[in-house]
């Protein structure tokens, strides 16, 4: 049990370190409204906590951050992210209600990610030669498509 706690720690580990090196999550976080830290948190714990059995304390968790942070801090920057990702959540839904988007607000963002997505799948199919290229063109596409999603033509009553 024990090696199987470690390889998911590792794990966790690898795929936090991998997040936080892609080129595509360090525009979107450039464009966010979290910090690197919040991110980085958030991860963390929502990834310890779906990989493992067990409830993992904080005081575990702050070990998988880049930074040596203590369980007061690693606690305190969680709260921050959660706030602030559910923050941006109501306002979507709020100017949705209040008719600036149509009915479905989330549908042309999720078209947006399912896009990335697709990407993503061709870079790793492609290898090393082509993914550079790829990225420019996957971050020019990025930034064209949310900066429409917030044009002011696109934020007015329906």
């Amino acid at each position: 049990m024990e090696r199987e706690c470690l390889e998911a720690i590792k794990n966790t580990q690898i795929m936090i370190q991998k997040a936080l090196q892609d080129p595509i999550t360090d525009l979107l976080l450039k464009n966010s409204n979290l910090t690197r830290p919040q991110f980085e948190t958030l991860m963390i714990d929502l990834l310890i906590d779906v990989m493992s059995d067990e409830k993992v304390p904080f005081k575990d968790k702050t070990l998988f951050r880049t930074h040596k942070v203590s369980r007061g801090s690693f606690s305190r920057t969680l709260g921050q992210a959660r706030h602030r990702v559910i923050s941006s959540i109501f306002t979507i839904v709020l100017l949705s209600y209040v008719g600036v988007y149509d009915a479905k607000p989330f549908e042309e963002y999720q078209n947006l990610s399912e896009k990335l997505r697709e990407y993503l799948i061709e870079i790793e199919k492609s290898g090393a030669k082509h993914s550079s290229t790829l990225l420019r063109h996957i971050e020019e596409e990025l930034t064209e498509g949310i900066e429409s999603l917030s044009h002011p033509t696109k934020l007015k009553t329906v």
